[in-house]
């Protein structure tokens, strides 16, 4: 018996034995197809068995397989999967793996998650860095302009280093803030370069927003930052050198001899009433008090003030990948010289990406962004002098110094306020400076293979510093006594994102999502100091000996939510989607603190069915349409609470002054969104998006009036609705695709329009310099609000009016012209916003060259151009410079003159009031962006170890085509203390841009 059991136990171990003998190990090397680069991390799996390795650093691999032939099976993100034939102890297998172009393209991130576009059930549109990369700029939101259907985007302003104002399908609020929120690497805010960017995600619906709840009422732009792509490490480089121009638009000021002629109009024989006028110009008079000699002196302001400028921007990157680690890295500057003397904008940035693989189960990511500014601004003054100082003034003295004047200058000074801006450019500073650091740290934890932790954080902070110096030097108020402020800024928070994400497939269903908690909480403080007295040379607030004054205040607010999405698809055809946010808030009492913010989207993808199978003409069809919730609390902390105001002193001792009625049931503004929306794809070269959207926003948290009683003007209560609807229309096509020649086209268009509901009362809203706004029931969001001007009176030279006059129910019975302003009737006359917008972009290619045209156009907004009143003010300021007259302007020259579109500087009592005078159709199409290109030929580049050169010419702010009168017809839209939306007020011109552009990769 014992010698058969040590038989058996033999023959087990020889046959064990003899197995292990038969296994035998398969190695080569794994490379894309495109460039034959080696790629890490694919995994290589033996058919048939749980045998599963990963290539390394250089794609190299080692499996073990039987005898005889194996199948093994190769797959990598990106790529598409494979399986190839091998025999036992092959050592140098050599395999090509495609890019897999449609998921490469067809993958969106949307925040918190990432999903296939034939998946979206919401209003997405995606743009990537090759779409961006036209436009050098300092901010992704210029570089976006024209380029997605509803995004408004305004560069209302050209100082160095100035944002674009940015509105998403129309203004849905009064108060609150109404740019959209950005989200960098799926954290709300962040910090990052333009050219880091790998692509945008605008988010439009509430389907795709309310997961941000009470932050995305006015839309979401998603910013995805670089990663690596191939194994090995690459570099790219770019230089951007170039210059700006200012561009003025149609506010040219007249020239010396211009000005003159222009002058002789204030001698004309005319007093109103007078029996014995002539209307005749009294040279004798004029030339006594305007001697020919000025028609040599001519200085153009303008011109002086605003000169050519240089631009530089500088990158460089580095991004690979091993079998562990993925990095990017990358490093950039930016300088930008301002067209107006002493100002400029400098930016350094440093990124760095990593996610590292653990194991199969864990992955952990570190991304830190640190950047640097720095620059000097300007005052408004200076600008609004430089425009209207006249051109018989020379700025200089013999030396070619800018020269001092004020009232007690005794040589002659014709401008009306005796300031010379260029003297006080000299003589002050506006500088700030600023960094900025955001440390993100990310963690994916595979629990099952159905259930993933996941955790997203962000620590930031940041110090910015503002300075504004007047040396005793200058003219002015602080002359001998000079002038210096300063402001400290400290900014510091966390976010913090912790989710469960589940996905399973079962048969033909697959159900995906996730669930968890996030908490975001900020700390500003602010403090600064200002004070008179100083010393020449000297810039510190330690010796400031006179008008001493500290402030300083500390502002922090907290947001805690609970968050929820599932996403369920049947055959790839049917998808639905629902979300829920749950937020709390500090800015709202603790009962009002929490809101809830619920959304649900359906789609169907038509094309994937049966009977559009095999369509040679209907490519994809898919049919969207979604309802949620989004909620606003940003009007600033505390309003909720009756507040007193601690600034003032009594006998030396601090007093509290009442400040704020309290407001405790106030409550979230909440914006309820639904959206209908269409995607087409027709003869695989044109794609047809269109969306239908009404939104509606209620509970506007407004400041309404309140009775005299109370003793406040004023109080924040949750009051009336603003209604937006809208249609959004995108295209994009493929015209013509061969070897040599590609053209594309993509068109966009947006109309929308606001109106307002529910409020308590007819609210007037009071801009600056005046000019009025109404909010109203039934009315327009920002309507300007002013009487109606009609002209000219033919026979008395003065200016015409509208008055209304009404029956007892307050309907309009008649209309007639007045000459008293007094009687003028004040009108709605037309709104900021426009009544649609778009852009429209093609891209030629020729062998190695490319070409792209992108231009941008907007019609139906209103803008008030204030400069005017100022630059066209019939004789009222007659030591002002004035603006060059359109072609059919006509200044009255007695009775009977119908030409007349001027009046009389004899009888122009009120002329320059406000009225629809200076209220101008802001409509406007511009050449935004022209880019040439040339790619060398990789013979070429390879010479000197490059993979690739690119050179190039681009030109930004090409031309714009508007019946506008003044400077460019883009005006801020942005409501605010100082400025009220829609109106022009001598404003820093945008600029033209022309760059010569070199990229290196290798």
């Amino acid at each position: 018996m014992i010698k058969k059991l040590l038989l058996l136990c033999c023959c087990l171990l020889a046959m064990h034995t003899g197995g292990f003998s038969q296994e035998q190990r398969v190695s080569g090397r794994i490379v894309s197809a495109k460039d034959s680069q080696p790629l890490p991390g694919v995994s290589v799996a033996l058919k048939g068995s749980s045998n599963i390795v990963s290539t390394d650093g250089s794609g190299a691999f080692s499996i073990g397989t039987p005898a005889g032939k194996s199948t093994l099976v190769l797959t990598f993100v990106g790529f598409l999967r494979k399986e190839v034939e091998v025999n036992a102890g092959q050592s140098s297998v050599q395999i090509r793996l495609d890019e897999d172009v449609q998921q490469l393209n067809d993958v969106v991130v949307v925040g918190y998650s990432s999903k296939k576009q034939s998946a979206l059930t919401s209003a997405v549109t995606v743009v990537s860095a090759e779409q961006l990369k036209d436009v050098t700029t300092n901010n992704v939101g210029s570089m976006l302009q024209g380029k997605v259907a509803g995004l408004q985007v305004v560069n209302s302003s050209g100082a160095p280093g100035a944002a674009p104002d940015i509105r998403l399908r129309g203004v849905s609020s009064v108060n609150a803030n109404q740019s959209p929120l950005f989200v960098v690497d799926g954290i709300i805010g962040g910090n990052y370069d333009p050219n880091d960017v790998e692509s945008i995600t605008v988010l439009k619906d509430a389907a795709s927003t309310a997961l941000y709840g009470s932050q995305a009422n006015a839309g979401v732009i998603v910013v995805t930052t670089k990663k690596a792509k191939q194994g090995q490490t690459r570099f790219e480089a770019k230089v951007a050198t170039g210059f700006r121009t200012a561009d003025f638009g149609k506010l040219q000021v007249m020239s010396s001899n211009e000005l003159y002629d222009h002058q002789k109009e204030f001698y004309r024989d005319y007093i109103l009433g007078a029996p014995d006028n002539s209307y005749k110009i009294d040279l004798g008079k004029f030339y006594a008090e305007r001697p020919l000699t000025l028609r040599d002196q001519n200085y153009s302001w303008p011109e002086e003030s605003f000169q050519s400028a240089p631009i530089y921007n500088f990158y460089l990157s580095a991004a690979g990948r091993t079998e562990k680690n993925d990095y990017y890295v990358g490093a950039s500057y930016y300088n930008e010289k301002g067209t107006f003397q002493n100002t400029k904008y400098q930016r350094i940035n440093l990124r760095g990406n990593s996610t590292y693989h653990f194991s199969n189960k864990l992955d952990v990511t570190n991304n830190i962004n640190l950047s640097a500014n720095m620059g000097k601004s300007y005052d408004y003054m200076d600008v609004y002098y430089s425009f209207l100082n006249m051109p018989w003034d020379n700025p200089y003295d013999e030396t070619g110094k800018p020269v001092y004047v004020d009232g007690n200058s005794t040589f002659k000074w014709w401008s009306r306020d005796k300031v010379n801006p260029l003297h006080t450019i000299e003589n002050s500073d506006h500088s700030y400076k600023g960094f900025d650091v955001n440390y993100d740290l990310g963690v994916n934890y595979r629990i099952t293979d159905w259930l993933t932790f996941s955790s997203s954080n962000r620590v930031a902070a940041s110090f910015n510093k503002g300075t504004n110096f007047v040396s005793p030097l200058a003219a002015g108020t602080y002359r001998g006594s000079g002038y210096l402020n300063e402001l400290n800024t400290l900014n510091y928070g966390i976010v913090s994102n912790q989710l469960l994400r589940f996905a399973f497939k079962f048969g033909d269903h697959s159900l995906n999502g996730f669930a968890g908690a996030a908490f975001e909480g900020s700390q500003t403080e602010y403090s600064g100091a200002s004070g008179r007295g100083l010393p020449e040379g000297l810039r510190v607030l330690n010796v400031v000996s006179n008008n001493q004054l500290v402030n300083g205040y500390n502002n922090q607010g907290y947001l805690q939510s609970l968050l929820s999405q599932v996403d369920y698809n049947y055959k790839e055809k049917y998808f639905l989607t629902a979300s829920f946010r749950y937020d709390g808030s500090s800015a709202f009492a603790p009962t009002k603190q929490y809101g809830s913010f619920p959304a649900i989207s359906g789609a169907w993808l038509i094309s994937n069915e049966d009977f559009l199978a095999g369509s040679n003409i209907l490519n994809y069809l898919k049919l969207r349409g979604s309802y949620g919730i989004t909620g606003t609390q940003d009007i600033g902390a505390s309003r909720y609470l009756g507040l007193y105001s601690l600034t003032t002193q009594y006998n030396s001792v601090v007093g509290a002054v009442p400040y704020q009625l309290a407001s405790p049931t106030l409550t979230w503004e909440s914006k309820n969104q639904i959206n209908a929306g269409l995607d087409i794809g027709l003869f695989k070269r044109v794609n047809l998006t269109v969306d239908v959207y009404r939104n509606n926003t209620k509970d506007l948290l407004l400041q309404v009036s309140q009775p005299l009683s109370v003793g406040f003007e004023t109080k924040w209560e949750n009051a009336g609705n603003v209604v937006n609807k809208g249609i959004e229309l995108g295209i994009t096509s493929a015209n013509i695709q061969n070897k040599n020649f590609d053209w594309s086209t993509d068109f966009t268009i947006n109309f929308n329009s606001n109106k307002l509901e529910g409020l308590p009362a007819s609210i007037v809203k009071t801009g600056s310099w005046s000019i009025s706004q109404i909010y109203r029931n039934g009315g327009n969001l920002y309507e300007f609000y002013m009487p109606k001007w009609l002209g000219v009176d033919a026979q008395t030279g003065g200016p015409l009016w509208e008055k209304l006059t009404y029956d007892e129910s307050g309907a309009v019975t008649g209309r007639e012209s007045t000459s008293d302003y007094a009687q003028a009737t004040i009108q709605e006359s037309g709104s900021a916003l426009p009544k649609f917008q778009g852009g429209f972009n093609n891209n030629f290619r020729y062998k190695n060259f490319n070409l792209r045209v992108s231009t941008y156009f907007n019609y139906g907004n209103k803008v008030f151009s204030n400069n005017l009143r100022f630059m066209m003010n019939d004789g009222h300021e007659p030591y002002y410079n004035q603006i060059q007259m359109p072609d059919d302007a006509k200044i009255w020259t007695g009775p009977g003159d119908t030409q007349a579109t001027e009046p009389s500087p004899q009888n122009s009592a009120n002329s320059t009031e406000t009225s629809t005078r200076y209220l101008k159709n802001g409509s406007y199409f511009s050449i935004r962006n022209i880019a040439l290109s040339y790619r060398l030929p990789k013979a070429w580049s390879s010479k000197i170890n490059m993979e690739g050169i690119t050179v190039g010419l681009t030109a930004d702010n090409v031309a714009t085509f508007s019946n506008f009168l003044g400077q460019d017809p883009q005006t801020t839209i942005q409501a605010g203390s100082f400025g009220t939306p829609g109106v022009s007020d001598f404003k820093y011109p945008n600029n033209r841009q022309y760059l010569f552009n070199i990229n290196f990769s290798f």
